[in-house]
């Protein structure tokens, strides 16, 4: 079984980042041999990173930090859902993930799901770049959703066609999981 955790990025009050986290977790649970849960960052209300250490050389003490890191550790692999803000993630993302220890995502696959009006590459590219430094297997396959098409009169109605990718992002979670929990 390979748990994944469903980290939302957007705290925002209306965001529609929800209903796309949701459509992720109940995609991503009917594949075989997989079970995924929401991680909403916006329920840790984490205050601005100002811990006196990195988590790479110490733990963060803050209680919010603290509860976060206990949240992820114990799953095998994790997909992002991010928003777009000025062509990069979110502020409030960003600062979730300065809490992070590194080795609660050490060795283990990630997956992207990006939405925007323009479909979200922006977010992810950055997004790539800062995981990098975890030690993750970011997975190559990756879901962009376009706010103009899969929002309709305000709520997320996703295209057919993102479930092959969605379908084809699991699998390479899985398998990476897989390849990774030897190292692990």
């Amino acid at each position: 079984m390979t748990r994944i955790a469903v980290i939302l990025g957007s705290i925002r009050p209306n965001r529609v980042g929800g209903e796309v986290a949701d459509w992720v977790v109940a995609k991503a649970s009917s594949v075989d041999g997989v079970e995924a849960e929401l991680v909403d960052i916006a329920a840790f209300n984490l205050p601005v990173f100002a811990e006196e250490t990195p988590p790479m050389m110490a733990a963060p003490k803050d209680p919010a930090g603290i509860a976060f890191n206990e949240a992820l550790a114990s799953y095998d692999a994790y997909i992002f859902v991010t928003p777009e803000y000025n062509f990069s993630i979110p502020g409030a993302l960003k600062n979730a993930i300065d809490f992070i220890v590194p080795s609660n995502l050490a060795n283990k696959a990630v997956g992207l799901v990006g939405y925007s009006y323009s479909h979200g590459y922006q977010p992810l590219a950055h997004l790539r770049d800062v995981l990098v430094n975890f030690t993750t297997g970011v997975v190559g396959p990756q879901v962009t959703l376009s706010l103009a098409t899969d929002v309709v009169d305000g709520a997320f109605s996703p295209a057919s066609t993102h479930e092959r990718k969605f379908a084809g992002m699991v699998e390479a979670i899985v398998t990476q999981d897989k390849a990774l929990s030897t190292l692990r």
